[in-house]
């Protein structure tokens, strides 16, 4: 009874897992466009505030997995936020924000490779310019998965998994 109860929920969370995916595909130009200008990253004297006035809670389980986030290079520049806020993230009095990722035998990578590369991935995760005002939840659920995003050369590379994203080039 426990393994059926174990399957049954895998499936759901495999099933959620699988309408974040499929939600992101939809962010990419597919090669339409030209790929945008690299900037540096700049360094802020007065960087974005991540404002909690109410619940906010952030979460990761991971089995046999492995999180690896990796800049390579002159100008390389890679940034990997896993079931957290980044940005302008505000959480209003009253408000819930929750961000699980469960990894079990799994890769999650982000890599940027390379001169002038960029890449920044967010899983489960609030980013940029993100008000919630009522009840927000975002689910990864990974097993025997991998999630890898790569940037390399001259290219930009941005990847969201069931996350809030008020910026589609935030750093």
């Amino acid at each position: 009874m426990d393994q059926l109860l174990e399957e049954l929920t895998m499936k759901k969370l495999a099933i959620i897992a699988l309408a974040g995916l499929a939600s992101s595909a939809f962010a990419t130009n597919f090669g339409w466009f030209p790929p945008p200008e690299v900037e540096e990253p700049q360094t802020c004297e007065t960087c974005p505030a991540i404002v909690i006035d109410g619940h906010s809670t952030q979460m990761v389980a991971a089995i046999s997995s492995i999180f690896l986030n990796k800049a390579l290079g002159e100008g390389a520049y890679a940034r990997q936020n896993v079931s957290s806020n980044s940005g302008n993230v505000t959480v209003h009095e009253g408000a819930f924000s929750t961000q699980l990722t469960g990894a079990k035998n799994s890769a999650v990578v982000n890599l940027a490779l390379t001169n002038n590369a960029f890449a920044s991935q967010n899983v489960s995760s609030n980013v940029g310019k993100v008000d919630i005002d009522g009840w927000s939840t975002q689910l990864t659920a990974l097993k025997n998965s991998g999630v890898i995003n790569v940037s390399a050369g001259k290219n930009r590379a941005v990847q969201n998994l069931a996350s809030n994203n008020g910026c589609a080039t935030c750093n």
